[in-house]
């Protein structure tokens, strides 16, 4: 055996070590948090649940392959998912590429660095398809039980492998790219989030435009409809080669098509590890945009009155500084680009329906900014604080003042100028009213969910790494505030439509409610806070 083959065998094996102890220490985390272990479940029920969903169309389709019908429309739209499921677990993988364990400069010293470069790889794809796989699974075995055959669904699931593959190389390929743009770019950082707000919703809008004729009058994906997204119609060439055992045609792009993924694959997986490496071995990573910091501010006269709008200050000009330190609400973003999607088939509803999102938007990013996780943010400040101070109530309300000034600027600095090009002044009153309201109600709620369930382990997202807050509780706390301020603008309209006295007197009640939710969870904040010891810090 030959020295380069010996160093080639050495660097497959520290791979395999490092990303087997990695997965096997992610497991034993899991397994040892209550926590994160009830968020497993949900993760893993929603991906058994979904596609459950689905069950009547899956066994249809598996009967009509069965029957010797080719829906090949059908399957080359599920591998386009396929594919893009695997793009979106390849480069979030690229761009989010945590630290190996907390000892990352000893590993990246005693093994080669192409070793931790696939190690990192095994290690981010395996988490990652995690939840995608028992999606899948049982997508299949519904399927199989509409053929009655097994051989159907393992036919579609090998053809199915090679396009998730090249979904997550191509993935990889592309956060890699993005990642080292990001850090090596001599822009703001403000710059940059506005330009990947920018993109992001470009992308969004490019992809309604293109997917929303599709979908016209209910219809489905068929072959028109993917060629309609990829001209040449690849996809459903490769379908039908992967159906050929079940009596499809085979025809020569198919092949063509399988040949392209065969070499892309693995070509793919070597530019992806040499491109890692070598952002690994030239220690890319280092923002120094973040560090250029000149001075110092004063506190306006504005927040000067208090300790609390004195800390208020503070965080706002950290976030002035450094907008990642809101990188947690991105789930949100997604999540009302979602809900906007409508807008783009009648722009008119962004003036009926803006001035109540951006309010909503507003209460909701007054407590998702800095309250969602309040012991988790200040880790490291806080036996300072426990051993410096005789109440930690002023840094919880400087938390709710920054938090109410920024939803502020969104509810009823974009709100009420909307209000204004479609309402009447009454409403556009009684709107600025309620976004008050809301601002300062969704900082307390916000504070005591964040309390219940607070994160202290420092975490990778959306390449910033610090305690983020739970996931799920800032999803519960999205879909909480759109429910909550729907039934506020429901109660407004209905005072100032329907019966004013009634109205005036659900809001009252409604704000009464409000109120001492948020001051019951204002106060199990600082009840949490009491409670901690340094030893548990």
């Amino acid at each position: 055996m030959t020295a380069q083959e010996q160093s080639r065998r050495g660097t497959w094996r520290a791979a395999w070590t490092l990303s087997r102890t990695e997965l096997i220490t992610t497991l034993r985390n899991v397994r040892g948090n209550g926590r994160q272990l009830v968020g497993f479940a949900v993760i893993g029920l929603m991906a058994i649940g979904f596609p459950l969903v689905l069950w009547e169309q899956t066994t249809g389709f598996g009967r009509e392959l069965a029957a010797g019908t080719s829906p090949v429309g059908t399957l080359a739209a599920s591998y386009l998912g396929v594919a893009f499921a695997g793009g979106y677990v390849g480069s979030v993988g690229g761009f989010n590429q945590s630290r190996v364990g907390v000892v990352g400069p000893l590993i990246r010293t005693s093994i080669p660095p192409t070793a931790v470069s696939i190690g990192r790889f095994v290690t981010r794809t395996v988490e990652g398809l995690a939840g995608i796989v028992p999606t899948g699974l049982v997508l299949l075995v519904g399927v199989g039980v509409g053929a009655g055959n097994p051989v159907v669904p393992v036919v579609i699931g090998v053809g199915a492998l090679p396009l998730l593959a090249a979904g997550v190389i191509a993935g990889r390929f592309v956060g890699d790219a993005v990642r080292y743009v990001n850090e090596r770019v001599q822009l703001s950082l403000w710059v940059r989030a506005g330009l990947f707000l920018g993109l992001t919703i470009a992308a969004f809008v490019g992809t309604q435009a293109v997917l929303n004729p599709i979908f016209e009058e209910g219809s489905t994906f068929g072959p028109d409809s993917v060629g309609a997204i990829l001209p040449g119609s690849p996809v459903q060439a490769y379908a039908n080669l992967v159906l050929a055992p079940l009596g499809a045609t085979v025809g020569g792009l198919g092949l063509v098509v399988a040949g392209v993924l065969v070499i892309v694959v693995p070509v793919g997986f070597v530019a992806v590890i040499r491109l890692e490496t070598l952002l690994l071995v030239r220690n890319v990573g280092g923002d120094s945009a973040s560090e250029r910091v000149s001075g110092t501010h004063s506190v306006p006269w504005l927040f000067d009155r208090t300790p609390s709008t004195r800390i208020a200050w503070r965080y706002l000009l950290r976030t002035r500084r450094d907008p990642r330190t809101l990188a947690h609400l991105t789930p949100v973003l997604f999540g009302a680009m979602g809900m906007s999607g409508t807008a783009l088939e009648d722009p008119h509803r962004l003036l009926s329906i803006g001035p109540a999102a951006a309010v909503i938007a507003g209460a909701i990013l007054a407590g998702g900014a800095y309250c969602l996780n309040p012991l988790g943010d200040d880790r490291e400040q806080l036996p300072l604080l426990f051993s410096s101070t005789s109440s930690v109530a002023p840094l919880l309300r400087g938390r709710m003042v920054a938090g109410i000034v920024l939803g502020l600027v969104v509810g009823i600095g974009v709100g009420t100028p909307l209000a204004l090009l479609e309402h009447e002044p009454a409403f556009v009153v009684g709107q600025s009213v309620l976004a008050v309201v809301l601002a300062v109600a969704s900082t307390g709620i916000a504070l005591g969910l964040g309390a219940a369930v607070p994160k202290f382990e420092r975490r990778e997202y959306m390449n910033v790494e610090r305690a983020h807050p739970s996931l799920a509780v800032t999803i519960a706390f999205f879909m909480g505030g759109i429910l909550v301020g729907a039934i506020g603008f429901a109660l407004l309209w209905v005072g100032l439509t329907q019966n004013l006295v009634g109205g005036l007197l659900a809001l009252l009640g409604y704000t009464a409610v409000l109120g001492l939710v948020a001051a019951g969870g204002y106060w199990y904040a600082i009840r949490r806070f009491r409670t901690l010891t340094l030893d548990e810090l």
